[in-house]
């Protein structure tokens, strides 16, 4: 089967490439920017995903769909989220139906659900996401897909567990890292709260399982690793791997939360582009139990993270420690 992967140069987009390729499917990777390495993904087109006459290119000659370009952040304009989280998607579906592509997996967010302290939630919690541009827009491409893919596609629709990590994460892991090494990593109400991780291996072979297995058609899943870690726990692994110590201030939630309701009012007041240090998403996501299971996934698909957590983390660092000296300033 041909798959096109849209973001394919990015983080999980590349892993999912790498878990397609080994099953034998060939991949079309659409990205803004083609890579020097094209690693697993055998051929490259490059073009954004709101241009009908480039998603058009992209799709011809594909059986399924995986879009897994996006913007992801927790500020900004809502109009950057809209254009490329709903008007892309929308744009690509209505390319994949004309194309004749038979499957179509969404990768969605957990943000689609308000973290109101959710433990060992599933795919049936509300999806009442509405604190950011991000989580709004997350909600409304999964709304396009169910209305958009009617009787033409097989949609599947993948939320990834909270915290994904993984090797070529310059998004968030490079920061936590850094963080953790200089000591500024806080946390809210002591780290009590639990969190869901998706290690990138294991998140690339539940979206490959998912678009490809006849029983996903019509489903939504979470796929995330198994475990009920809080935050306390994890970023002490994470640090342990690191030789960093683990954080160790910690700030109340009501009081944390108010200084970054106070902190997006400025912000908005100055107009200030760049994103406060403090928003009330991660207040939420860090005060809150955020902790869902992937039964669904394992009962319909088979599904089983088979990298265990401390491996996962042990990987990362590995690959994190080669960026951070390919990235470094010489002398």
């Amino acid at each position: 089967m041909r798959v096109l992967l849209t973001g394919a140069a990015g983080f999980i987009a590349s892993h999912v490439a790498e878990a397609l390729a080994a099953s034998g499917h060939a991949v079309r990777g659409l990205d803004l920017a083609v890579p020097a390495e094209p690693g697993a993904t055998a051929e490259w087109l490059q073009g954004d995903v709101t241009d009908p006459a480039c998603c058009a290119a992209a799709v011809a000659g594909c059986e399924a769909v995986c879009p897994l370009a996006a913007r992801v952040g927790d500020w900004g304009p809502a109009a950057a989220y809209e254009r490329v989280n709903v008007q892309g998607t929308r744009t690509l579906i209505r390319a994949a139906r004309e194309a004749g592509a038979r499957r179509f997996l969404l990768v969605s967010s957990v943000a689609v659900h308000h973290y109101r302290g959710l433990f060992r939630a599933d795919e049936r919690a509300p999806r009442d996401g509405r604190i950011n541009a991000y989580c709004r827009s997350k909600l409304a491409a999964e709304e396009v897909l169910r209305a958009e893919a009617r009787d033409a596609l097989a949609w599947t629709i993948v939320r990834p567990g909270v915290f994904p990590f993984g090797p070529r994460d310059q998004t968030s892991f490079v920061h936590l890292a850094a963080a953790l090494e200089r000591g500024r990593m806080g946390l809210v109400s002591g780290g009590r709260a639990r969190v869901t991780t998706a290690y990138a291996e294991n998140l690339a072979d539940g979206i490959a399982l998912a678009l490809l297995h006849p029983r996903a058609a019509g489903e939504d899943f979470v796929i995330g690793d198994d475990g009920e870690l809080s935050w306390r726990e994890l970023l002490a692994r994470f640090a342990r791997a690191l030789d960093a110590a683990p954080p160790r201030r910690s700030f109340p939630l009501p009081l944390a939360y108010a200084a970054a309701w106070l902190w997006e009012g400025v912000y908005r007041l100055l107009r200030v582009r760049r994103a406060p240090l403090l928003t009330r998403y991660r207040v939420l996501l860090a005060g809150r139990d955020c902790h869902f299971v992937s039964d669904k996934a394992r009962e319909l698909l088979g599904y089983r993270p088979r990298i265990e957590l401390d491996e996962g983390i042990a990987r990362t660092v590995a690959w994190y420690r080669d960026w951070r000296r390919a990235t470094r300033p010489a002398g």
